[in-house]
């Protein structure tokens, strides 16, 4: 009994802090993509661990009031959202030709992928430290 209750609060613990770790990764991304400190964001359809680690974003209930958008589906997206900078949590995301990039876990390990041309479209310059992460699609 005491090994399975150790094993949960392992797993729940580190489940946590991934996402927590993915909150503050998201945090980062949107800041650098904003070029500000304190960014409106709304999150299409839920990412849980992003609203309990919000950091500095302000999460908005609405895609007019947003600077970016964060997807966790790209399926019944507003219409209003698709003018914003859309932002991906899963490498399916980038499909969609209004995705600029993503961010996923892939093989456990997190990774991060823009696209040039889509960052481009929305006149977006990414620090040259963002070079590795960025794709001449």
């Amino acid at each position: 009994m005491k090994k399975t209750v150790l094993i949960f609060f392992l797993i729940t613990t580190l489940h946590a802090s991934d996402n927590k770790k993915a909150s503050e990764i998201f945090n980062f991304i949107v800041k650098v993509i904003t070029k500000k400190e304190n960014s409106n964001v709304y999150i299409h359809t839920n990412i849980s661990s992003l609203k309990v680690y919000s950091g500095s974003l302000r999460i908005v209930a609405d895609c007019d009031k947003a600077d970016l958008v964060l997807l966790s589906t790209t399926k019944n997206l507003p219409p209003e959202c698709n003018k914003k900078i859309l932002f991906g949590s899963r490498y399916s995301h980038l499909k969609n030709p209004n995705v600029i990039g993503s961010f996923f876990w892939q093989k456990g390990r997190p990774n991060i992928l823009f696209y040039q041309k889509r960052l481009k479209k929305h006149n977006i310059n990414l620090d040259t430290s963002f070079n590795r992460y960025i794709e001449n699609k």
